[in-house]
């Protein structure tokens, strides 16, 4: 029998709890407000330092900051200077953003099946892809996970990091960002950190920084990021380390009401750190029962993969059975650290008690 809960307010009188919210609150927001009084909301000192802490932070060489997320993904692969026709090996559920650069570079995507306790391809399977088309691969990990690359033995193939959702996670003493030749993050407004919209791309060795260096002079200087919106990210970024046991208090505090229910959940992943965007589940029964039922609770979801690569039109092409099931039972519930104990307890409950 289905229990039942109720609570003070009802949710018509009560805002919904948003799926994502920027964790930055009024006394972090200085360096913003200094920005927005300033003569100058160009691209400035903020960026500067912003870049350069992102660069000391995965240890790379160049970092720039750009306003669009696709524009980062285009210098991205132009960086990598492959040959047309190359191929580039990832996960069909990134976003299809990549599917847009790739064409654009006249470059040829090939992707690989997740892992279903991981959410991500795992190494054997994408070294059973590579062939001699092959010149790089994506590794964009998702829930805060990161791969072991010990036993990695393709140094002729350039490693494309996306650490978008795994930002701040640690997996054998290496932060997030420390792996990959090319790093990228995106810093839309749902994502772990935020300038309220944009990316950052960073390169690592000496011959992907002097040729990204050299693309970025071709373009019109509108693609880079703004001083405000730089000095948006740089707030969060100094106060994210805080904010990691909240982070951690949350999902196991959901995970523990989750599993009162018949609702699956991803395996825990075996890193020093990992950081939790979001609280995923895999539900169930029927999906938009459960969504319906969470809404009236007052609790927002969301898809956790829409509009990723399988879903745009190359979707009937990519035989990827386990992603295709994550596309359409894998749910995201709220998990940040603004949310408080009222609303984190509200989400709580409707874990416990999802049909």
């Amino acid at each position: 029998m289905q229990k039942s809960w109720s609570s003070s307010a009802s949710p018509k009188d009560r805002m919904s709890i948003p799926v994502f919210r920027p964790s930055i609150k009024r006394r972090e927001m200085d360096s913003v407000l200094s920005c927005m009084v300033s003569d100058n909301i160009g691209p400035g000192q903020y960026s500067e330092q912003l870049s350069e802490l992102l660069n000391r932070v995965c240890d790379t060489r160049v970092s720039l900051l750009l306003r669009e997320y696709e524009r980062a993904l285009e210098l991205c692969f132009r960086c990598l200077e492959l040959p047309e026709g190359s191929e580039v090996i990832l996960s069909p559920l990134v976003p299809g953003t990549y599917l847009h650069a790739l064409k654009l570079c006249g470059l040829v995507p090939v992707f690989v099946d997740v892992d279903e306790n991981l959410a991500v391809p795992d190494l054997e399977s994408i070294e059973g892809k590579i062939n001699e088309k092959t010149g790089a691969v994506v590794l964009a990990g998702v829930f805060g996970y990161q791969w072991d690359l010990a036993d990695w033995e393709h140094p002729e193939l350039s490693l494309i990091e996306d650490i978008s959702h795994s930002y701040g996670s640690i997996r054998d003493g290496l932060p997030a960002g420390c792996r990959g030749d090319i790093v990228l993050m995106r810093l839309e407004p749902h994502d772990l950190i935020t300038t309220g919209g944009g990316a950052v791309l960073l390169a690592r060795g000496k011959k992907y920084a002097d040729t990204l260096s050299s693309l970025v002079k071709n373009y019109d200087s509108t693609i880079v990021l703004s001083d405000m919106n730089a000095a948006f990210g740089l707030s969060q970024i100094r106060e994210f380390d805080k904010h990691l046991g909240v982070r951690n208090e949350l999902y196991q505090l959901f995970l523990s009401a989750l599993r009162k229910g018949k609702h699956g959940f991803f395996s825990d992943f075996e890193q020093d750190c990992t950081v939790r965007s979001s609280f995923p589940v895999l539900v169930k029964g029927n999906r938009q029962e459960i969504q319906n039922y969470a809404r009236k609770k007052g609790v927002d979801t969301t898809l956790a993969f829409q509009g990723c690569c399988l879903e745009e039109e190359l979707g009937d092409m990519i035989v990827c059975p386990v992603a295709e099931s994550l596309i359409l039972n894998c749910l995201l519930f709220p998990l940040y650290p603004s949310m408080g104990k009222a609303n984190s307890d509200i989400v709580a409950r409707v874990l416990s008690t999802l049909p």
